[in-house]
């Protein structure tokens, strides 16, 4: 009787070693792998829009879309970088360019800016690059409004 169970336990063991041996060595670092990845990642950027009133670069933002709201940023002086953003305004100095310039001290402003998601006021050091300025005082008055007046 000895003898059958010590066949039984030789034969499992038999069975046993070729599956350790088909075994794959790098056993979990495909999880490894997708956990450098993720890291790479950069967090979205979606559409932020401030208003408020403009001063010299500088917005005194008074309100915002949702992300405005929730990162704190009404009641606070925010300053953007225009070198690249859109102006719609009206030509208020006259020199027949659309430009900052035509933007004066106290219009009440919109401006959009593409930021990464959630970001907070007190996480902003730099200025806030916008994509576009929308001066809601002297706003741009386009030619087919002038043909149309007698």
């Amino acid at each position: 009787m000895n003898q059958r169970i010590l066949i039984a336990i030789v034969a499992v063991a038999a069975l046993a070693i070729p599956t350790a041996a088909v075994a794959k060595p790098d056993h979990g670092k495909h999880q490894h792998k997708h956990a450098e990845k993720s890291h790479g990642k950069q967090t979205k950027k979606v559409m932020f829009v401030f208003k408020g009133t403009y001063s010299g670069g500088v917005v005194d933002v008074a309100a915002g879309n949702a992300h405005v709201r929730k990162g704190g940023f009404v009641g606070q002086s925010v300053t953007f970088d225009l070198s690249d953003a859109k102006i719609r305004a009206a030509d208020t100095n006259g020199d027949q360019q659309v430009d900052v310039t035509d933007v004066k001290d106290g219009d009440m402003v919109l401006v959009q800016a593409r930021v990464p998601k959630r970001t907070q006021y007190a996480d902003v050091t730099d200025a806030i690059s916008a994509r576009k300025l929308i001066d809601k005082t002297n706003p741009r008055v386009d030619d087919d409004d002038d043909a149309e007046t007698p």
